[in-house]
């Protein structure tokens, strides 16, 4: 492991380049009167049409309830909608809406030219260490009790 003033200094970095995206990222959706974490449910179901809530969560990391409150918000928006499996009525499937596919198509060259811009200063090899480099912590991070 790294010296301790490395890896304060690391996780300092790593947090703001989080806040920094978060922020910038509010504002390449703002025009879709989307949410990030709407966006992010919104492209798991254009990735998976009909993809069900709990994978959504479990790729998101996130809780089902939080995933239930995002979608509950874009159903009242008429953006998606929600469907009982055919063979396994517990397991439900999230669907867009004409008006939701149209919502996230219309959002969606915003947030992939904020995209291109954060990761635009690094090679395709730097993302590509990167991504690894985040799962291996992200792994670990796994770990902690």
């Amino acid at each position: 492991m790294a010296n301790r003033k490395v890896t304060t200094e690391t996780w300092e970095r790593l947090s703001q380049c989080y806040q920094m995206t978060q922020k910038r990222a509010r504002e390449a959706l703002r025009g879709s009167g989307l949410t990030q974490p709407q966006f992010l449910v919104m492209t798991q179901i254009a990735e998976e049409e009909g993809i069900p809530l709990t994978r959504i969560g479990e790729n998101m990391l996130v809780t089902g309830g939080n995933i239930t409150g995002i979608v509950d918000r874009l159903e009242r928006e008429g953006l998606v909608k929600r469907k009982r499996d055919g063979e396994d009525r517990r397991i439900i499937r999230a669907f867009f809406t004409p008006k939701g596919k149209k919502t996230y198509q219309q959002a969606l060259p915003s947030y992939d030219r904020f995209m291109r811009q954060v990761f635009g200063e690094l090679g395709s090899g730097d993302v590509t260490r990167l991504h690894k480099t985040l799962e291996t912590l992200h792994k670990g991070l796994g770990k902690i009790k």
